[in-house]
């Protein structure tokens, strides 16, 4: 019996191919018993089992004990990870389903640990504060990163889808609208109107620095600039000074080249340089007594400087006062209501004001042809 069946194994190297070879070997070798009468098939498999399997010699041969408890961590690990998609799949198709009441559940839980929750923050910055107080510039953000694609939906656009032009309250004395609906918590319609102030120019900001120094070192002084040249104030006055005198000189011969075209923006975001500021730029009678977002921008661009977006405030609300030089400001609707809403422009000289509602509409500012000194713009907002 055995001359029918290949014994040599010694040229097989891989463990598949040897056990395939036994495993062959074993069924012949039960046909061969069969056949001849010497034993039966049941009695072949019951002599196997407990002359082989029972002793774990094939099982030992093929799987030592390394290899089995490997396999079987694989198994439990693929188990495992099957059912934990299948778990995640389930949460997030619950989260979805019932997201609104998913969101008040959250929120209603967590309401009592917002504001405890501040004032640990608060705590545990304070001494990396003291530390480091360059990110003190940082600390009053109320945002550090802003979504340029953000989008509202399903934004009412009915209070701009009437609006023809800007309207001009010039002529209506700054006392009445506070009490009547041009002074309401929300405008729906961009109007102009005049200030009762004096002209604010590059000397007259410089001043105010000057004065009070140490106040607007530690607290506003930096600056956005398109010039390389300009970082902080003592830059933006030295180049603003060459750019007067330029310009002063240019208005005799009819010339202003030569001087560089550039965009500025002056933040202030803190209490002390805002109470400073507003001896330049006191409140207008037309906004309300209450409300006033502490957050202000000074643009400070050169005659000819180009074309730029003004930036949003906290509010709503925005407001903006000329005090010196003159821009054209096109009111862009804004992309949700870009489909019912028109563009608008007006022309800003100083001592004037514009106000308009960021939800409807995100100003341009242009320059004037024949502007021959610097633009001063004053921008805030009011909730």
């Amino acid at each position: 019996m055995g001359d029918e069946l290949d014994m040599n194994f010694g040229g097989l190297r891989d463990k598949n191919e040897i056990i395939r070879k036994y495993v062959d070997n074993l069924n012949r070798l039960r046909v061969l018993a069969a056949r001849r009468g010497q034993i039966s098939e049941p009695e072949f498999n019951n002599y196997l089992i407990r002359h082989y399997f029972h002793n774990n010699n094939i099982i030992n041969y093929i799987f030592d004990k390394h290899t089995s408890r490997t396999l079987l961590k694989t198994v439990i690990e693929r188990k495992k990870k099957i059912i934990n998609f299948i778990f995640v799949l389930l949460t997030l198709f619950v989260v979805f389903s019932y997201k609104h009441e998913v969101s008040t559940v959250v929120l209603r839980n967590i309401q009592s640990f917002i504001y405890p929750g501040m004032r640990f923050w608060r705590k545990a910055t304070v001494p990396i504060i003291a530390s480091y107080p360059a990110l003190s510039e940082y600390y009053d953000e109320s945002c550090l990163l802003t979504n340029p694609y953000f989008q509202v939906e399903n934004l009412n656009c009915d209070p701009c889808a009437d609006v023809a032009n800007v309207l001009d309250f010039t002529s209506v004395p700054n006392e009445v609208p506070r009490s009547s609906l041009v002074a309401s918590a929300t405008v729906n319609y961009p109007y102009i109107f005049k200030t009762q102030k004096e002209l604010v120019d590059i000397g007259s900001l410089q001043a105010l620095v000057e004065q009070h120094r140490s106040v607007f070192t530690k607290d506003a002084y930096r600056v956005q600039s398109t010039d390389d040249a300009i970082h902080n104030l003592d830059d933006l006055f030295r180049v603003f000074a060459n750019v007067s005198e330029r310009t002063a000189g240019g208005q005799g011969g009819g010339s202003t080249m030569g001087t560089r075209e550039s965009h500025n923006v002056w933040r202030c975001n803190r209490m002390e340089p805002a109470r400073l500021l507003r001896r330049l730029f006191p409140r207008p009678n037309r906004l309300p007594a209450t409300g006033v977002s502490l957050e202000r921008f000074l643009l400070i661009d050169t005659p000819q400087a180009p074309l730029y977006s003004v930036p949003d405030a906290e509010c709503a609300n925005m407001f903006v006062i000329q005090g010196s030089g003159s821009r054209t400001f096109m009111l862009r609707p804004t992309q949700e209501c870009r489909h019912r809403c028109r563009t608008l422009s007006v022309r800003l000289p100083p001592y004037y004001g514009l106000i308009y509602n960021w939800w409807y509409w995100r100003p341009v500012s242009l320059p004037e042809f024949t502007a021959k000194t610097p633009s001063i713009s004053y921008v805030g907002s009011y909730c």
